[in-house]
């Protein structure tokens, strides 16, 4: 059972790697072309708006309730595609409608959530502007979710991963390509052409399954699955904004450039584009592959194996993202020079932006581990105790980031972003544990205590090399990078960390027939 997971895992992880790898690609063209300039801000907030909706709508939607309840169906495809045919009616009409609201009070949201730009009138007017247009985008990610929610279901896992990368895609190309001549509107554009990319290869994928579309919304609103969905979405709403809110907060300060800087609001983006890589490669496609199985078992009232998957999914987690978490506070000045100094991104881009993503690094590790303690509990069809714990976590990180901006800056943000997460990681435990019984961590702790020690020594050795080397930087860190996986990998066999132990099995066997087959 847990080879099978690992392998979805898998499968989940190299389709959000290629994704992100070109995400990185993306974001490596907009510092280049952009830098921290007024035009990226404004079209960064512009197009934080429509995620909101698609957060809580869509993705939220699909990831939080339809994933878990359409889990439930496995093994009856029909009834998947019938619940899933009402489910697109149904969703297409409420984006509509709020994509319909986005655009007629985009001013105000623009004011609510970036209050710093209004002193700013044609910054401020331009965000407006490029707001009307990105909440399209809110209408085609919709779609799009609901389909790889059904894709999910199916345990169709690999096209789902890989979707997000058309809409890097479609950034590349129009940078390179057209930036010369609509520099201005040319990231609108490409956020329209790439959500319509999203939204057509997931349908693809679902037609070759044998689903048809079809629009059934009066069926949608009489279907017990999807009444039942609409029940448990009332809170996920309530944890949706929290979460959101929680972000604005980053937003919102990093807005107030007399106080942590001007360019803030940049920095704050391109630290979050390193942190969610691991996040998403890691955390997020071991979460969403573990909640159709834990949703299965507590259908079933299998606790057993609930507990079992959960603990493997926490174990993974920890094994890779603590290691990358010491490298970000170790290395983190040095990771933004290789990943984005150059062109329009200079040295106060590479400060603020290194302060924020050492401080984020703190924080990797919650951020992941809630993600996965979060989608437990919506396998649980518990909705409400995430959403309850996340307004506590709101509060402390308003309060702490109120009360470190001054001290750190943009890092004082960033820090409250991370102490509010261990706030968040702790009571959704303790929660947890009420729910599903005491889950037994001595081997899991044994575990942690070895992937520790290794990650600071590989990140010791990082920092080492990245002074001392007298190299290009790009140089530096091609040799910074091998000598680190050369050692966390050694480290770990040598240790017996049964993750790295495995994966190097894996390899070797792989190789052994490779050259078999030679």
């Amino acid at each position: 059972m847990l080879r099978k997971i690992a392998k979805n895992a898998y499968i989940m992880g190299t389709g959000t790697l290629l994704s992100r790898l070109l995400g990185f690609v993306r974001d490596i063209l907009v510092a280049g072309f952009f830098g921290t300039s007024n035009l990226l801000e404004a079209f960064l907030v512009s197009f934080k708006l429509p995620n909101i909706f698609r957060s809580i709508f869509a993705e939220g939607f699909a990831d939080s309730v339809a994933t878990p309840v359409l889990a439930e169906q496995q093994g009856d495809k029909k009834r998947i595609f019938e619940i899933s045919t009402r489910l697109f009616s149904i969703l297409a009409v409420g984006l509509l409608l709020f994509t319909i609201l986005g655009i007629i009070f985009a001013k105000f949201l623009v004011a609510l959530i970036a209050p710093g730009f209004i002193s700013e009138t044609a910054k401020f007017n331009l965000t407006v502007s490029f707001t009307r247009a990105t909440f399209t985008y809110l209408i085609l990610i919709g779609l799009s979710s609901i389909a790889i929610a059904v894709l999910y279901s199916l345990k169709k896992f690999f096209i789902a991963a890989v979707t997000p990368i058309f809409l890097n895609i479609s950034f590349i190309i129009g940078i390179l390509l057209f930036s010369r001549y609509f520099r201005n509107y040319i990231l609108i554009a490409c956020v329209l052409v790439g959500g319509l990319l999203q939204v057509i290869i997931p349908f693809i994928s679902l037609r070759r399954s044998g689903f048809i579309l079809s629009f059934d919304f009066r069926a949608g609103l009489r279907d017990a699955s999807i009444i039942r969905m609409m029940k448990l979405f009332v809170p996920r709403v309530w944890s949706s904004l929290v979460y959101h809110l929680s972000v604005f907060i980053d937003t919102i300060f990093s807005s107030l450039s007399s106080v942590v800087g001007q360019g803030a609001v940049a920095s704050v983006y391109y630290a979050n584009r390193l942190i969610q890589f691991p996040f998403a490669l890691i955390a997020l496609s071991i979460s969403r592959v573990a909640i159709v199985d834990l949703s299965s078992y507590h259908h079933k009232g299998d606790l057993k194996n609930f507990q079992k998957l959960l603990i493997f999914s926490f174990q993974n987690i920890a094994v890779f993202i603590i290691p990358l978490s010491v490298l970000f506070m170790f290395l983190s000045d040095g990771i933004v020079d290789v990943v984005f100094t150059r062109g329009e991104f200079g040295l106060n881009s590479k400060q603020l932006t290194s302060s924020a993503l050492f401080f984020y690094s703190f924080g990797l590790f919650f951020f992941c581990a809630i993600r996965l303690f979060v989608n437990a509990f919506y396998a649980l069809k518990d909705t409400v105790t995430p959403a309850k714990i996340a307004s506590f976590s709101l509060l402390v990180n308003v309060v702490l980031s109120a009360i470190l901006m001054f001290p750190l800056k943009i890092g004082g943000v960033a820090l409250g972003s991370s102490l509010a997460a261990v706030f968040n990681f702790c009571f959704l435990y303790k929660e947890l544990i009420k729910r599903v019984g005491k889950i037994e961590w001595l081997d899991t702790m044994a575990q942690f205590r070895k992937v520790l020690a290794l990650s600071f020594v590989t990140a010791s050795i990082a920092r080492l090399l990245w002074d001392y080397l007298s190299l290009s930087k790009y140089l530096t860190a091609s040799i910074v990078a091998l000598v680190v996986l050369l050692v966390f990998f050694l480290g770990g066999y040598i240790t017996g960390l049964r993750q790295v132990v495995y994966l190097l099995t894996v390899v070797k066997s792989r190789f052994k027939r490779f050259i078999f087959r030679r």
